[in-house]
């Protein structure tokens, strides 16, 4: 069952729908929306997964693409170059060991800082995680590490800042990364020496807010596509006694349509036991999309499940949007395609979902790509059903469908409840997740939402 809200949440109205537009020519069926019909739907999704799905006796379709490999604990991680310390974030002494993890084509990993050189290191023989040791001078550091095959091939890269620190008290922006574009509302997290009384912030030049070190202060900005200056001032004793500052362009809030694809994503999930039967399972040396159960389009075996009936977070997401889509396109009368996608550009389609590269939108840029939803970046319209791509300040990252907030006192937003599978469930289950400055707190500027969208409100994509 899913957990109780942690109280109401505001912005989160029940779907009515809307009715939808036939097509010339073309019958829908009205969606299912009294009390009733949803019982029944309810009782058929689970008597589809209790009685068992078609047997899983091998690999179809192609194999899933991705730029990520398998982490601890059912998250994602970037490949072939992982960093393992320092987070984005952390602070540390003028001499500090930087710890990578890399695949084995990788032969040799350089780091730069300001675009000099500053550490180079060959891949000690047969290890996968090793230190490079950094010398920097003290202050913010935006880090650059790149992985190099045996020619000089550039392989992979990863992108940090650290705040190195000495004697006197500091601050640092963690969230955004300076010189990003980010959406409205834009959260700004910051990290500071512990003496440090608060942080205020200022864009500019005029004052928004103050925030604690792990605490995230929102504020929405005037007009879009503009570039912004911040400032974070540290107060200690009456005084600003450190300053760091970023450039950010702010780009408009996305805020999709109404969809009853949130509360369909919510029915089907619920079918599903969190008893660990349904456990987490990503190898990295087998040809197979993380889903536990056999998934069909048009008629045809795309992705075969796992007879143990196991799963990493991407594969799960994806298998329960596709039994959502099912039950949509026989609901409103559709031709069995989401938005007229064949059934070979699904593998693209997926290897979206699946996140092409660090710090990706995954889920976001698949439904924007082939028309079938939107981004959700104002937290006040998130609803339970929607579906997250969320980054870590560690670099780590994971794939899930959205819960509910958690509060503090204050009632500000600090985390998260989701719906997933992942190793710290033993599988399928509901899990919390809390935002933060450093470390493996989730990094707000990198938390994505999506909401796939009803038939009626698909837009073009080819």
């Amino acid at each position: 069952m899913r957990p109780a809200s942690r109280r109401p949440t505001a912005g989160h109205p029940s779907t009515t729908g809307t009715t939808p537009r036939p097509e010339p020519g073309h019958a829908r069926v009205a969606p299912v929306r009294s009390a009733g019909a949803r019982a029944a739907r309810r009782l058929l999704l689970a008597g589809a997964l209790v009685g068992g799905l078609p047997a899983c006796d091998g690999d179809a379709g192609q194999k899933p693409r991705s730029a990520l490999r398998p982490g601890a604990g059912g998250e994602v991680a970037a490949g072939p170059l992982r960093v393992l310390s320092p987070a984005n974030g952390d602070a540390v002494e003028s001499t500090f060991p930087l710890r990578v993890a890399v695949d084995p084509e990788v032969v040799r990993v350089s780091v730069k800082a300001d675009g000099a050189t500053v550490g180079r290191e060959t891949v000690p023989y047969r290890e996968s995680e090793f230190d490079l040791m950094v010398t920097l001078p003290e202050g913010r550091q935006e880090l650059r590490v790149e992985a190099q095959d045996a020619d000089g091939q550039t392989l992979g890269s990863y992108s940090l800042m650290v705040q190195v620190v000495g004697e006197q008290p500091w601050v640092a922006l963690t969230s955004p990364r300076d010189g990003s574009t980010v959406r409205n509302p834009v959260r700004f997290t910051v990290n500071a020496a512990d003496e440090v009384d608060e942080v205020e912030i200022l864009a500019d030049g005029r004052e928004i807010g103050s925030v604690q070190p792990g605490g995230v202060l929102t504020h929405t900005f005037s007009g879009d596509g503009l570039q912004h200056d911040v400032e974070a001032r540290a107060w200690l004793d009456g005084e600003v006694v450190a300053t760091d500052d970023i450039t950010i362009t702010v780009d408009a809030a996305s805020t999709p349509a109404d969809s009853e694809f949130p509360e369909l994503m919510v029915d089907i999930l619920e079918t599903y036991p969190t008893d660990g039967s349904y456990d987490y399972w990503w190898p990295d040396d087998v040809d197979w999309g993380g889903n536990p159960s056999d998934i069909y389009y048009l008629d045809r075996l795309f992705a075969s499940g796992d007879p143990r009936n196991r799963s990493y977070c991407v594969g799960m997401t994806f298998e329960v949007f596709m039994r959502a889509f099912d039950v949509v396109d026989d609901e409103t009368a559709g031709d069995g395609t989401i938005n007229g996608v064949p059934f070979a550009e699904l593998y693209e389609l997926r290897t979206d979902w699946y996140v092409r590269e660090l710090y990706g939108r995954g889920i976001v840029d698949a439904m924007e790509n082939y028309g079938f939803g939107a981004e959700v970046s104002d937290w006040d319209q998130l609803r339970p059903g929607d579906i997250l791509q969320f980054w870590r300040h560690s670099g780590s990252g994971h794939n899930a469908i959205f819960i509910d907030w958690e509060y503090n006192s204050r009632d500000d937003i600090v985390g998260f409840t989701y719906w997933s599978t992942q190793g710290s469930t033993d599988g399928i289950g509901y899990n919390d997740e809390y935002f933060g400055s450093s470390g493996s707190s989730v990094d707000p500027t990198f938390f994505f939402a999506g909401r796939p969208a009803m038939p009626w409100d698909w837009t073009p994509w080819r």
